[in-house]
């Protein structure tokens, strides 16, 4: 199984649980229902960094999902310029789902999962909708990769901070300049775009379900002094049709840096991908 190259998919940083079942055959097709949620407790307060911060919005764009039985670096698109894996893919979900991080209801995927019943050993995480290697995919009606809201209390005084951020993966805001003149496509948007992801052992089966779960916690790992924002008025808050900032008064106009391609597969625990014989429940572990 190919994905085609203007199918999307995605998630953040990543950890990835798999969940198998023996008594399959290997190549036998099957079609499963896929959702997406928030992990357990992501809306309640958490410390990072001497503030206690508190998400009132979260909500993340999956454009796709695609598992592959090659392992992650074994000469596939990993480290390379290559956004389409000379692997064999065994399932796919190929098509797109807002979702509320907030929540830890499974909200399911407008299409239905295909593949076979063949053991996935590594994944691919689309976060964007539309072609992956157009320049822009921005504009209204576009969904953001990430819309954050939320406060963030200071624990030395207690001052709190109202603060949002919008992600966008675009060339004008997370392109890679071309360090050799002559090989231009070295860095390519669709690796921006596409997170490459191994650590997993998934095989689907007949009468499975797949759920992808997302911690918008882990973004916060790295640090943000919420001090220092500059206000939601000000030019370094490029606001797009789509953002959702709220009643915020200060942006994370530096999100690029902490969320760049590298950045979301930082955090192994904030992903995990999994599949379970009951449809539309939590796998258990």
């Amino acid at each position: 199984m190919r994905p085609r190259v203007g199918t999307l998919l995605v998630v953040l940083f990543g950890g990835i649980v798999g969940g198998a079942c023996n008594g399959t055959t290997g190549d036998e097709l099957v079609t499963f229902p896929a959702y997406a949620a928030g992990a357990t407790g992501a809306g309640n307060p958490f410390a990072v960094n001497g503030y206690t911060v508190q998400l009132t919005y979260a909500h993340m764009y999956i454009g796709a999902i695609y598992v592959n039985e090659a392992p992650a670096g074994s000469g596939g698109t990993f480290n390379t310029p290559a956004c389409i894996s000379q692997g064999i893919y065994c399932a796919q979900v190929p098509a797109g789902l807002d979702v509320d991080l907030l929540s830890s209801e499974p909200q399911p995927f407008p299409v239905q999962g295909s593949g076979s019943a063949d053991r996935g050993l590594s994944w691919e995480l689309y976060l964007t909708q539309g072609d992956v290697n157009s320049p822009d995919n921005a504009g209204f009606g576009v969904p953001d990769t990430a819309d954050l809201i939320g406060t963030a209390t200071r624990d030395s005084d207690g001052k709190v901070f109202s603060w949002a951020a919008t992600v966008t993966i675009d060339q004008s805001n997370r392109g890679k300049p071309a360090q050799e003149p002559g090989q231009p496509g070295l860095n390519p948007i669709c690796k921006q775009r596409i997170i490459d992801l191994g650590g997993i052992d998934l095989t689907l089966f007949p009468g499975a379900s797949m759920l992808l779960t997302i911690d918008p916690r882990g973004w916060f790992k790295l640090p943000i002094d919420f001090s220092t924002l500059p206000a939601v008025a000000s030019p370094q808050c490029a606001l797009d049709q789509s953002s959702m900032y709220g009643d915020a008064e200060f942006c994370i106009y530096r999100i690029r840096a902490i969320c760049r391609g590298a950045c979301w597969a930082r955090s192994r625990e904030s992903i995990s991908l999994q599949a379970s014989s009951r449809r539309g429940t939590r796998p258990s572990k």
